[in-house]
């Protein structure tokens, strides 16, 4: 128990977890919360993006786990997890190494995630804490049966269309506010408006944005191909989003299930707050308009709020009807346009 508390502590202070709900007082990483939770019947599931899943399934491959913080973390998350009855569900992330990396590639990591997600929680808090080197003993993984989850989702077609959209864009001269504009008069009337697409590209296009070479990778690079992956990454990045969002929408306010999402990645997590804000709390313009300050100027962030409420004023009408295409092709030749969109930006 004192270790479970410390983990609870040392989980805390890396921040990793963001919760779809309003959280109770005494926050997420107090274990009280989920004891009283199992006794009232509710259940907890972490969404962990693709570097959390990766490193879960690490942490029990043996090897030093000492100087590696993320490791630590993740093995700490573990045994919090099986402490407190806190299930997984990494199907996104294990998508995302399919499409990359092949079946095979995916099959053989999630045999592994399962592996640490039954490992003993005394193991998983031993490494967390720094008190053993790596784990106790020499764990075993079969492959998994997946099929074939190197498939691309529908989803992830939609999301990857859209950022290939939002850097032909910021290629492009113009102010940044237009940019931002112009973003979802085009998803409106090309394809399709996506709030969890639409955050990332107001955040990475903001004006006082940092960090926006970790949005999309190698953007400016003179092998095409890289920037090609850096759009692909941040596709997945906009895949996991919208899973979370999706995910709090169904279970609604009063739903015995509780959402978590786990990254690492700061740029992530706040795409994921004010996402998670909006579908826990509705809504709310001033919200919204503090939300994008962020990143924004405030009478930039005003008349992106004022956009954005009016797309979802439009495609939460009773009249709304979304858009459907004849052609068998159509993403396959938006992905063609958009890509060599990018590919000829430079």
């Amino acid at each position: 128990m004192s270790d479970l508390f410390a983990v609870a502590g040392s989980l805390k202070e890396a921040d990793l977890l963001l919760p779809g709900y309003i959280p109770p007082d005494a926050g997420i990483y107090e274990p009280a919360v989920y004891f009283h939770n199992r006794d009232q019947g509710i259940k907890t599931i972490v969404l962990p993006d693709r570097n959390v899943a990766s490193r879960m399934a690490k942490v029990v491959q043996g090897g030093r786990t000492i100087d590696d913080y993320q490791l630590r973390t993740c093995a700490g998350l573990l045994g919090f997890a099986h402490l407190l009855h806190i299930d997984f569900e990494p199907s996104i992330a294990y998508h995302e190494l399919a499409h990359g990396c092949g079946n095979p590639d995916a099959a053989q990591e999630l045999g592994w995630f399962r592996v640490a997600n039954n490992a003993p929680p005394q193991d998983m808090l031993n490494v967390a804490l720094g008190l053993s080197d790596g784990v106790s003993r020499s764990y075993i993984a079969r492959p998994a049966q997946i099929g074939d989850m190197a498939a691309p989702l529908k989803r992830w077609n939609r999301n990857y269309i859209i950022a290939l959209k939002v850097l032909e864009l910021d290629y492009t001269r113009a102010p940044s506010l237009d940019k931002a504009l112009h973003l979802m008069d085009w998803m409106a009337n090309e394809l399709v408006f996506g709030g969890p697409a639409m955050m990332l590209a107001v955040i990475y296009l903001g004006t006082r944005s940092p960090g926006r070479k970790k949005v999309f990778k190698n953007k400016g690079a003179a092998d095409r191909s890289a920037a090609i992956a850096g759009v692909k990454n941040a596709a997945w990045d906009i895949t996991h989003l919208s899973e979370f969002v999706r995910r709090i929408n169904e279970s609604g306010s009063d739903s015995k299930v509780q959402y978590l999402f786990a990254t690492f990645d700061s740029h992530l997590k706040l795409m994921a707050k004010l996402l998670a804000g909006i579908g826990t709390q509705g809504v709310n313009p001033s919200m919204m308009v503090e939300g994008l300050s962020q990143w924004w100027a405030p009478k930039e962030a005003e008349a992106i709020a004022q956009a954005l409420l009016a797309q979802v004023e439009r495609i939460s009408s009773v009249n709304h009807s979304p858009k459907v295409s004849d052609d068998p092709d159509f993403i396959q030749k938006m992905i063609f346009k958009g890509e060599s969109a990018v590919i000829a930006a430079l």
